[in-house]
């Protein structure tokens, strides 16, 4: 009898864990379409196109966490001036009962070119953010901007 508690116990506690410890993916990052032009509505080639990501570090000496921008899937424009950013994701291994089942995903990226005013979007701002209540992160959100860059 002892060891058929043992058994249900284990199982038991087996089960509990899956609940809270399983590889899901998540995207974290949405797909960002868009296109560069100039202020007469020309394609701009080759413009450099950056995503903008906050990476928080600790700082030891204050000992509190600070944010610093991290750039990441840097790419040039092509001849129509279209890029495409990627979704990003990452494997999350811990989940907790309280994971909102909702997220605001947000499209900060930096556009420059030489001869030209660099374009950066405020970050997390509002009018470049989507909401997103259907519990996969930032899976199937899109932004589509057209950039128009100044000559200096």
């Amino acid at each position: 009898m002892k060891k058929v508690g043992n058994i249900i116990l284990i199982c038991v506690l087996i089960f509990l864990v899956g609940l809270f410890v399983r590889p899901e993916k998540v995207i974290y990052e949405p797909k960002i379409i868009g296109q560069v032009v100039d202020q007469n509505g020309n394609p701009i080639q080759n413009a450099t196109v950056e995503r903008i990501e906050k990476n928080e570090i600790k700082n030891r000496e204050i000992r509190y966490y600070e944010d610093e921008e991290l750039k990441s899937q840097i790419i040039k424009t092509d001849i129509n001036g279209n890029f495409i950013l990627t979704e990003k994701s990452k494997i999350y291994w811990l989940h907790t009962p309280i994971d909102l089942p909702f997220v605001w995903c947000y499209a900060n990226f930096k556009v420059s070119k030489e001869g030209y005013e660099t374009y950066k979007t405020e970050y997390n701002a509002e009018k470049n953010s989507k909401f997103n209540e259907n519990l996969n992160g930032c899976k199937d959100i899109e932004f589509n901007p057209r950039i128009k860059l100044k000559k200096l």
